[in-house]
């Protein structure tokens, strides 16, 4: 059974019994992305994200089943859900970037209505289907400038370093890499010697990642400043010891 996540946020656990301790199995869906369920777990359930297959327990009142197939996503950093077309309305619920949305063709007052009957901001979305070529992986990076950082986050309000890869490229409209930094390296782009690093290029670091926005720069991620930043791509060789492990071109 396939459900789909009506919250801002769904994080997936690792262990249920210890919700509170964020564990190297733990990762997060966003509003309207899919889950496949395999076994009940009392509040939880058990299965595994359809965006790339990471498995872990969801609390089940997050989900909901026999949602429409969503045809647009969320492409500004944050946009809110709307009883009524009217920016005087509360909202009901905050989007983050690349949230999934069915929409209608009904709209309103600068509003476009879901397939739900909600309401959101018709310049705060965009088709799925847009093509890869009319963007690049920095510029959607920076949609992500300043958000916090949330070790095993994929939104706009929290996100880890993987995390930003993963929702730059999806967004480009390139396939989803797994979860894990280990596991990143290599499964897209072609490989990049340092001396030939470029914008966008992905750069890997023992277990950290991020984009460069410039030939000296990098956008990304980091427990280090808490942050989502811009900073030398020296200053990423000085604190990870190792230095770069490995770089890939789309």
């Amino acid at each position: 059974m396939r459900l789909s996540v009506i919250t801002t946020t769904a994080d997936i656990l690792g262990n249920p019994t210890e919700p509170h301790i964020i564990s190297n199995n733990d990762s997060q869906l966003i509003y309207g992305e899919l889950f496949q369920v395999e076994k009940e777990h009392g509040a939880y359930v058990y299965g595994y994200s359809i965006i790339d297959g990471y498995k872990g327990y969801i609390e089940r009142d997050r989900l909901i089943k026999d949602c429409p197939t969503p045809t647009h996503s969320v492409s500004v950093r944050a946009s809110h859900l709307y009883p009524v077309p009217s920016f005087k309305s509360r909202p009901l619920l905050s989007l983050s970037c690349r949230s999934m949305l069915s929409m209608t063709d009904i709209k309103e007052n600068g509003f476009t209505q879901t397939h739900d009957g909600f309401w959101v901001f018709d310049t705060h979305i965009a088709l799925n289907s847009a093509p890869a070529s009319q963007t690049n992986l920095s510029e959607i990076a920076k949609l992500y400038l300043g958000t916090p950082y949330y070790y095993g986050g994929r939104s706009s309000f929290g996100i880890d370093c993987t995390g930003l890869i993963q929702q730059c490229l999806c967004a480009c409209g390139y396939d989803c890499p797994p979860r894990d930094s280990a596991d990143q390296q290599g499964s897209f782009g072609k490989d990049v010697v340092r001396q030939d690093v470029q914008k966008d290029d992905v750069v890997y670091f023992e277990g950290h990642v991020g984009i460069m926005v410039d030939d000296t720069h990098i956008i990304n991620a980091t427990a280090r400043h808490m942050t989502t930043l811009i900073e030398p791509l020296a200053i990423l060789e000085k604190a990870y010891d190792d230095g770069i492990t490995h770089i890939a071109r789309l």
